[in-house]
Formats: C-alpha cells, structure tokens, sequence
C-alpha cells in the first residue's frame, strides 16, 4: 500500500510504484502536487520552471543527493514519474535517451532523436503521442516535485552512425592499405584530411551534387536519410562502401597511454566484419573500446596526437550548439559529462600534465549553457584523484561542480573513512568542485563488484553516509532494494545499458528498503542543517566515524559509523559542553545501544561493526 509520506514522497517499494496502473500513479502524483501544480506541469507549451530558477551559480550541487535512473528499469518516460515519487532526494541524473546503436547500447548514440523504445501508450492516448512530447512533460512533473534533474551527455558516437556520415569531418579516419593488412601513415596520408575520402564516396553511392558537404545538417540529412526511407540499411549501404575503400573510423580509448591509436587487423564473423585497434606502446590498463568513436576535438599532428592548442573550431561548435539546445528545450539543470576521466586535451606524448591548458571541451560547453543558466552544473564521471595524469588539475581545467568518484568501488575500511577525511577536510578547502559519495550507480552495478555489496548493514552504512554527510552523493535506482547476492544476469542493473530480452529483476531485500525509508524520512527532516550548518569531523580513527553539525557554534546532530570489527564503543570528545543526547535513529539489531553522556564527552557502548546511529544534542531540555 503507497503511504503518502509527510514529506513528500511515498513510501512504497519502487517496484509496485512502477506495477501501478496508470490511473492511480495519476492520481497519487495529483495528491502530491495539488490540481493547480499539476495543471501547469501538464502544459508542455512552455517549461515548469526549474527548483533552481533563482540561483546565480552552482553551489547548490555541493550537497546534492542524486539518485541515477535508468529508462530501461523504469520502462518507460512515465515510469521515471513513478519511480521519482518514491524516493525524497533532489536530484535526478537521466541516463542517455537518444537512439542508440551498437546492441542497443545507451551510450552509444547514433542520432540526436529520443529513443523510442521509452514512449508510453497511456502518455500517447492522453494527446502526447511523441518521444519529445512525452519527455517535455516528464521534465515538468519532476520539476513541479522540485527534482533537479540531468542529463547523460556523450563525447562519442556509434561508429558509423547517423550523426558520423552527417558529418565526417567531425571524427577521425584511418585509411587501409589495398590489402586492408595494415595502416597508411604519415605522409602517405594527412590525419586530419582522410575524411575527405569519404564524403566523396557518399557523395558518388547517393549520386548527390557535389556541394552536399557543402549544406546546412538537415538539407544534407534530407538527402542522406529521405523521408521515410529505412535510415538502418542507408546507414548499412553508406558504411560497406566506406569500409570497402578501406577506411574505418578511430575508436574511444582510455587509460593513459591513448595514442597512438593504430590498425592491427579485420576480425570476421560469419558474413560479419570490422577493424581492430590498439594504442601503441599501450600499458595494460588501456583500453580500446571499438564500437563507438570520439568527435575529432583537436587537429592531430604527424605521430598521430592530438595538438592541444589547436582545437577544431567546427567540432566544438557543433556538439556545443547541440547539447545547448537539448538542455534549453527540455530545461535541464545539470549534465552529466560521460567519459570526463579522458583527457582529451592532452595525448599522453609526456607523462606530465599541462595544469594551464585552458582549452578542455567540457569546460567551453559548460560556459555556453551557464552564460544562460548560471546554475547549470557538470558532473564529471570521472575520479578526484591522480587517475590519470593529475586528475583534480584535469576537472578544474574542465570546470567540473561534482565528480562521481569510485567510493562504490572501495572496502568499508580504514581507506574509506581516510577518503572522507580528505573529502571533508584539505580537498574541499582547496579545490572548486566536490566529490560524491558514490553508493552504487547503474553502470557499475557488475557481477565483479557484488562484492562491495554482500552485507546488510554495509549497504545501510554506505547509504547512511551518503545521505548525512553534507557532501554530493549519487545512488542508482535498485540499491534501496538490492539483494545480498544476486546470481542472475537480469539482477544487475548494468546489463540494461544494452538491450536485453528479460525485464529487470527487482531485489526483494525488505530489510534493506526498510532501513533506507527511516533515513530519508531523517534526511527531509534534517536536511537544511546538513546543507546549512557546519561539520566538524570528530573522530576518524579505529575504523569509526563520527561527525557533527554545529548550529551558532553549538552542537545539533551527531553521526556515528562503527567499521571496526574489534570495538564495539566508541568515545567522542565534544570542543563544548551538551547536556541532552536523544537516540533520532540506528539500524542496531542486537544488543541496545547505550549512550553515556558526561559534559564534554559522549560514550557509546554496544556499536557494533556496520551499525550506525544519530543523536540529537542540546544543551537545555525543551519540553
């Protein structure tokens, strides 16, 4: 049964929300908004205005909880009204919605149209009938709920997609000796001149005049992708006739080195085939990820690098003009910058950083927006530390807000509770942007790394830090109910990044979903100390962790994590005196926790490994 919440949000599992009817998730969503709101939202002639529309710069992220939703789990566009209905947390990070290509891969793009597969028939017989109608209404309704919501933006493209044969001088080429055995070089061929090749051969399969190039993107998609043709076989037909001249476009590397990046051979199958690529010299942690190819953001020099001061004016324009536009048609409040842990600037030629190179893309697109939308954020998926070659150099150049970081990714340990140390203390005091405390995104939600995951009270430990700690946090949907140990395939959420022939599978992990309720019930409660007030880190040792907010320089909440399977105390030493200490709230299930407040010290016996807990402090009695 879905209890409306006192503050908001409903208290029903995400999976019954999702398996509701649309005539009741209607009404549900109308008692939360009221007729009046939800009239307004309705009307997608115009956009509800952002939570966000006041605000004159982006410090509004720094303590922002995002929760990532993938439309595969949702559905549908209305599926993501749904499941946003059920959780408190602001912040909302859409996951790629255009066409895709390569398995039906999200992040791999091969148009700049809204994917389809997401229309919902209830939606359409209520007149909003398209995928752009239907996404424009679901921004509205997120943002009547006062969600902050983001988009997935993508450096990248399927390899030969719509948008690569719109414009084939925006990427990069290889050309293949007639043999198609090995790889031209310079001087045999100019880098940043092969695309002329193939524009030519479009031009001669499609009989087109010669000026085809020459035209506006649409009037040159008029002609490329006619009215009603099968825009998958043009696709097919354009790209066997390219690749038989033997040209193939580059694919996305990462992990240093990424260049050069070079032919090694034609891989078949069947009736199939396509080029290999590697990086040469490449350390084992480089990867070539074959079935998507980057923009061609810098002109590249003899050796194959990219010369970083010498950007491709039309590129930058191009992908900066789309993705504006995007966020101004559907009043988006922040991107996600897809891939930002790539250096694109900087080809690795030398393993030193330019910390003043200035021309970083993801930083001249966020200039763009924000000359408009001053409160329009980056998240960066990338890592606050020195992945790379000096990454926090790297997400300053690229005026990253927030950055992902790999906390989802790190034991309940020591090394975790050191991370927050630097979270909290020298990085935010130092650096422009914040880290996340990452909990679990749908990405990464891999088989390998169901082993960060196989405790009950570290799950709830790693959500109750995300949540009260007056850092950013992001958290993919399915974590508030996420079995211990999954075993099938369609258990994890990372495999609906591509298609899929089974829906998604749901955890059924009651305990779990039981715990993450009472704390965002406390979250709403105490969100404007957290976002507000002051936090000192207390005690950061013997695997506990323990932080309070001061509020006119007196103690108001105080949060503490046991880590330590050794200890079950902890002892806190307060900078003033507190007189009252009330138990607001731990996920403890065995012995009851005892509290022993003395002035200046509070002494918590009974704490044991994966148990948490908040109290209330004063220094006078309110009765």
């Amino acid at each position: 049964m879905a209890v409306l919440n006192q503050y908001k949000f409903y208290n029903i599992n995400p999976k019954d929300c999702l398996d509701l009817p649309f005539e009741q998730s209607f009404s549900m969503l109308k008692e939360l908004l009221g007729e009046s709101t939800l009239n307004n939202a309705l009307d997608i002639s115009s956009s509800y205005p952002s939570p966000l529309a006041d605000c004159k710069d982006t410090q509004w992220c720094k303590t922002i909880k995002i929760i990532g939703i993938n439309p595969r789990l949702t559905k549908t566009f209305w599926g993501i009204v749904k499941y946003a209905m059920t959780f408190p947390e602001s912040g909302i990070h859409l996951m790629p919605l255009w066409t895709t290509g390569d398995k039906g891969s999200l992040y791999v793009q091969t148009s700049w149209r809204l994917n389809e597969e997401f229309l919902d028939t209830d939606l359409a017989k209520s007149g909003y009938d398209t995928a752009e109608k239907q996404l424009k209404l679901v921004i509205n309704i997120l943002h009547a709920l006062g969600k902050i919501v983001g988009f997935d933006a993508l450096p990248h493209v399927d390899n030969f997609s719509e948008i690569t044969l719109l414009n084939p001088g925006f990427f990069e080429w290889a050309k293949l000796n007639k043999q198609k055995n090995s790889q031209l070089f310079y001087p045999d061929v100019d880098y940043n001149f092969i695309y002329k090749e193939v524009e030519n051969i479009i031009i001669s399969t499609l009989n087109a005049h010669d000026n085809l190039f020459e035209l506006q993107e649409n009037e040159r998609e008029s002609i490329i992708f006619p009215q009603n043709t099968d825009r998958t076989a043009v696709r097919i037909k354009l790209m066997k006739k390219i690749r038989a001249a033997g040209l193939e476009p580059l694919p996305v590397t990462e992990h240093s080195p990424m260049r050069p990046v070079v032919f090694q051979k034609i891989k078949k199958s069947g009736s199939n085939s396509w080029a290999v690529f590697d990086v040469k010299n490449r350390s084992n942690a480089a990867k070539v990820i074959g079935c998507i190819t980057p923009y061609k953001w810098y002109k590249i020099d003899t050796q194959g690098y990219p010369v970083k001061n010498a950007p491709e004016d039309d590129v930058w324009s191009y992908y900066s003009g789309k993705i504006a536009d995007f966020q101004n048609e559907y009043n988006f409040d922040f991107l996600r910058a897809d891939m930002a842990h790539n250096q694109i600037s900087h080809s690795h030629i030398s393993n030193e950083k330019d910390e003043n190179e200035k021309q970083e893309m993801w930083a001249y697109l966020k200039n763009k927006i924000s000359s408009q939308k001053p409160y329009f954020a980056l998240l960066a998926e990338a890592f606050y530390n020195t992945y790379y070659i000096n990454g926090i150099s790297d997400m300053i150049n690229k005026k990253a807000d927030i950055v992902l970081g790999n906390m989802n990714f790190k034991y309940l340990n020591n090394e975790f509770i050191d991370t927050i140390d630097d979270f909290l203390k020298p990085f935010r005091e130092n650096f422009p942007f914040y880290p996340c405390i990452c909990t679990f995104s749908n990405d990464g939600d891999l088989k390998e790394h169901s082993k960060y995951f196989q405790s009950e009270e570290a799950n709830e430990v790693r959500f109750f830090i995300s949540m009260f700690l007056n850092l950013p946090s992001y958290t993919g949907m399915g974590y508030e109910t996420k079995s211990l140990k999954p075993q099938k395939s369609n258990e994890f959420s990372n495999e609906y990044v591509k298609n899929q022939s089974k829906p998604y599978q749901w955890g059924k992990n009651a305990v779990l979903y039981g715990q993450i309720t009472k704390m965002r019930e406390l979250y709403v409660k105490y969100k404007s100390i957290i976002d507000n007030c002051r936090l000192d880190l207390i005690n950061s040792e013997n695997n506990a962790l323990v932080w309070c907010y001061y509020s006119d320089n007196e103690p108001k909440l105080l949060f503490a994590v046991n880590l330590n399977p050794n200890k079950h105390d902890i002892k806190i030493k307060l900078p003033c005196n507190v007189e009252y200490a009330t138990l607001s709230y731990t996920n403890s299930k065995y012995d009851e926790i005892c509290i022993d407040l003395n002035s200046y010290n509070i002494d918590i016996e009974n704490i044991y490994i994966g148990e948490c807990l908040i109290l209330e402090l004063d220094k006078a009695l309110v009765i």
